[in-house]
């Protein structure tokens, strides 16, 4: 079968399907004495590089200072469950924002670990690149 009658032979609902997956955040789970699953899904390749794109100067250098903040974008963006634009969330933890809410609920790591993941099921992977790396090498 040749890539055309690949595609051809393909649901265009599938094809635009997000990826998901969920990460346990052991924190939350000590603290509500169950299994605290966060599920996120794949964001568009636009818009990660969008956020992406947050972490550059004027002058185009990478700023380090601004990670977290990209971080907490990714997680606002592709976190699903829960929802942290849930306005019965906002209240209960007495902030505004989802931004303020995810500096409530994830910590350093897990705010790192949410949005590695997010890159990982929109199609961003630390292994791809380093896949690509041995190809190119060899």
């Amino acid at each position: 079968m040749n890539l055309v009658d690949g595609l051809l032979a393909l649901d265009k609902e599938d094809v635009l399907k997000k990826e998901t997956a969920k990460v346990e955040i052991k924190r939350l789970s000590k603290l509500t004495g169950e299994p605290f699953m966060v599920e996120v899904q794949a964001i568009s390749a636009r818009r990660y590089q969008e956020i992406q794109s947050d972490l550059l100067n004027k002058n185009g250098s990478v700023d380090y200072s601004k990670i977290y903040e990209v971080n907490q974008s990714i997680v606002m963006e592709g976190v699903i469950n829960p929802n942290l634009r849930d306005q019965k969330l906002l209240d209960h933890f007495d902030v505004r924002t989802p931004r303020e809410l995810t500096q409530i609920l994830f910590q350093g790591g897990d705010m790192v670990k949410l949005a590695d993941l997010i890159a990982n099921v929109s199609g961003f992977s630390d292994e791809d690149e380093k896949e690509q790396e041995d190809e190119i090498k060899n």
